[in-house]
């Protein structure tokens, strides 16, 4: 037994203790009353089996930027949030600048967890959260310590063709708060928003229907996305979403092959490793300084189109992200329908 499962171990064990001392101790009608309360306690079925949630938990910890978007979207603050990755930030006490995108649906100053990946499980245990939420693909292995600290439920996105979608944990998600009707209303909001973007982006679709997406940071790989929040977007839309001779699915492929591609759009969605934010400057100049790429008739026709992969690749993936592409793609894409000044 690790050092860290131990000591969670005995933790468990003091407090279970001191909760039957306290039960033992209780009258009979404080009893009664807390069987009346367990009414609105109710099991909610998540990707590990199914775990008890009573009432609408407000010490909620987000495990992931998907399920901070996923829990913001349904009314719902954290108290504490892993991100991306590590940014040694031990409180949010300004979230709007220190979350990108999202942040600023946020009103509480939750406590950092850390890395995604690997949330930092003494914070969580010092913190006592009433509901601990993650991703499947994520959190998985960790579960049963997770499980430990708090009630934990995880969650996935991913539908059986692979694409990763809100749609799709949006309401096990909302049951584990106790939030189902806000859920019935995102459901409902996403198809009228989808239908305004498609009026608002009508001049490019009849022009431009065709775009090819990629992930790179233009130095070391770059790979075709057509799984990609904004592929599915766009997809919704009505675009045509095209992809290399040859090439099915996500695939790392040359930068030789990118003037083959028989494209009117292409969307450079962009990462770094210098920097969470703002990557797509960064990319855009490496691109406009190569010259296999500044040659491109999509290149110079000013079709290429550079975005942050944090929103628009499927690091957030969430309602509150899909609102905010939606609102952001007209202005973006437009521009290739105006007349030259």
């Amino acid at each position: 037994m690790s050092q860290l499962r131990r000591c969670l171990y005995w933790l468990i064990i003091g407090i279970c203790t001191s909760i039957l001392i306290v039960a033992c101790a209780r009258s009979p009608s404080s009893l009664q009353s807390d069987r009346s309360g367990s009414e609105s306690c109710r099991l909610v079925q998540h990707e590990m089996g199914e775990t008890e949630v009573c009432g609408q938990p407000q010490k909620v910890a987000a495990l992931s930027p998907h399920i901070l978007d996923s829990i913001l979207a349904l009314g719902v603050q954290p108290m504490a949030y892993a991100e991306t990755e590590d940014l040694n930030i031990q409180v949010y006490d300004n979230p709007a600048k220190q979350i990108p995108y999202i942040g600023k649906w946020v009103t509480t100053q939750p406590i950092g967890l850390g890395d995604r990946k690997s949330p930092s499980l003494e914070r969580l245990a010092l913190l006592k959260p009433e509901v601990i939420l993650g991703e499947q693909w994520l959190h998985q292995e960790e579960y049963p310590l997770l499980a430990q600290i708090a009630p934990t439920l995880v969650f996935s996105d991913e539908q059986a063709d692979g694409q990763q979608v809100w749609q799709q944990d949006i309401q096990g998600i909302a049951r584990a708060l106790g939030r189902e009707k806000q859920a019935e209303e995102l459901l409902a909001a996403f198809d009228q928003q989808i239908a305004q973007a498609r009026k608002a982006l009508q001049p490019v679709l009849q022009a431009y229907p065709r775009v090819f997406l990629i992930n790179s940071n233009l130095t070391t790989y770059v790979a075709s996305t057509p799984k990609s929040t904004t592929a599915r977007l766009l997809k919704e839309i009505g675009f045509e979403i095209v992809q290399p001779r040859g090439v099915q699915d996500y695939a790392e492929i040359s930068f030789e092959i990118l003037p083959n591609v028989e494209t009117d759009i292409i969307l450079v969605l962009s990462s770094t490793d210098e920097s969470l934010l703002n990557p797509e400057e960064v990319v855009r100049k490496r691109w406009a300084n190569n010259p296999l790429l500044n040659s491109m008739s999509v290149f110079q026709q000013d079709r290429v189109f550079f975005v942050d992969y944090q929103l628009w690749g499927s690091s957030i993936r969430g309602p509150l992200t899909d609102k905010l592409i939606l609102e952001a793609l007209p202005d973006l894409l437009l521009t290739t329908v105006k007349p030259n000044s």
